[in-house]
């Protein structure tokens, strides 16, 4: 039994070089990768919460963004309709707004962020949503908060499930990557940058 541990002792000690190679840590990507999803390979889903301060911060940007996509690709905004009363009633409110006066959203999302983050509204307050249509001067807001479905935000929880969103502001790309802020160490025009790079790279390995 000593020899045998001897003889273990000098096999670790050969081998320890080559655990700690093995243990040195791979440098991170600045994007994860998720199972292929066919049907989005030319969308972009950006993944959102009126809650979230860097959503805020990041809206203008965003929406600027969402504009240049690529001929044949497009960019749709999914709220984060986690099953909550504050979170349903945000993406009820996103998709009446987007039914009713998609012209209206921008100003509509820009007046949101600023009723729940200057001005201390809650989101689960109806009022939240009501002063938020009126400074975007929301047409047929009402009426189309009435047809929002059940089914259309349980569609958008499992979106979020099948990209594994766990932060917002998220970009799912392609229907095969995932990338957020934390990726670029917060810098806007960074991730600007690294979203381009991901639809660039999605066209050329197709």
């Amino acid at each position: 039994m000593k020899k045998f541990i001897a003889r273990m002792a000098v096999v670790t000690s050969l081998m320890s070089p080559l655990f700690t190679m093995a243990q040195e840590p791979v440098p991170s990507l600045p994007y994860r990768e998720v199972t292929v999803q066919t049907q989005d390979a030319r969308k972009v889903f950006v993944f959102f919460s009126f809650s979230c301060p860097v959503c805020a911060t990041y809206d203008q940007v965003l929406s600027r963004w969402s504009q240049t996509m690529p001929a044949g690709w497009s960019a749709e905004f999914i709220p984060v309709a986690v099953p909550d009363k504050g979170n349903y009633m945000a993406a009820r409110a996103f998709y009446a707004v987007q039914d009713a006066d998609p012209a209206r959203l921008p100003a509509f999302m820009s007046a949101a962020y600023a009723q729940i983050h200057e001005g201390g509204m809650e989101m689960e307050n109806p009022q939240t949503w009501a002063k938020a249509v009126a400074a975007a001067k929301v047409q047929g807001f009402e009426k189309a908060w009435v047809n929002v479905t059940q089914a259309r935000l349980e569609s958008a929880f499992a979106k979020l499930l099948t990209y594994g969103v766990d932060a917002t502001p998220s970009l799912a790309i392609g229907g095969r990557y995932v990338i957020n802020p934390d990726s670029v160490m917060g810098d806007s025009g960074m991730f600007i940058q690294l979203a381009n790079g991901m639809v660039s790279k999605v066209i050329q390995n197709r």
